[in-house]
């Protein structure tokens, strides 16, 4: 059974300390990597969409991913998220990450799973974890935060 991950995309910005202090654009593009290389949402199968607020236009990712990013257009994201539980035929196989209480409170109350920020993220570093444990004990495992900044640092070396 898949499950489909919404995700407050600024709500998770503004409190992982390696995205936080980025520009927009760049704080959600390392947001949708962050996803795609930890998978903090588990199995392939699983549908991750990340809500902004703004339009889609203006700065959506300029690379292809699994991740769906959605930009709220006319209303705020919070109120977007809330009607895309409201609408879904099956809102018990929805994981909805905020810290936001009121977003919380209302996808509750329809049926959805709510996960903090925090758990979200930190099941990615403990799924990671456990992986490279399995794998190859003597490995030297990197932590989330300096892996994207590695990453950042090598795309501005090689790509300028």
């Amino acid at each position: 059974m898949s499950v489909h991950y919404i995700i407050d995309g600024y709500n998770v910005i503004k409190q992982v300390s390696f995205l936080t202090g980025k520009k927009l654009r760049s704080g959600r593009e390392g947001l949708v990597r962050f996803i795609e290389l930890y998978r903090p949402h588990g199995s392939n199968r699983n549908q991750v969409t990340l809500v902004f607020d703004g339009q889609a236009d203006v700065s959506s990712p300029q690379f292809k991913s699994q991740v769906i990013v959605i930009f709220s257009k006319g209303e705020s994201a919070d109120e977007k998220i809330k009607r895309m539980v409201e609408r879904s035929k099956n809102p018990k196989r929805i994981v909805v990450v905020t810290d936001d209480k009121e977003i919380m409170f209302c996808c509750r109350s329809i049926g959805a799973t709510v996960s903090s920020v925090r758990d979200f993220i930190n099941s990615s570093y403990r799924a990671k974890q456990a992986d490279s444990v399995s794998e190859q004990e003597d490995k030297p495992e990197l932590d989330s935060a300096i892996a994207m900044r590695i990453t950042e640092d090598l795309k501005n070396i090689w790509l300028k």
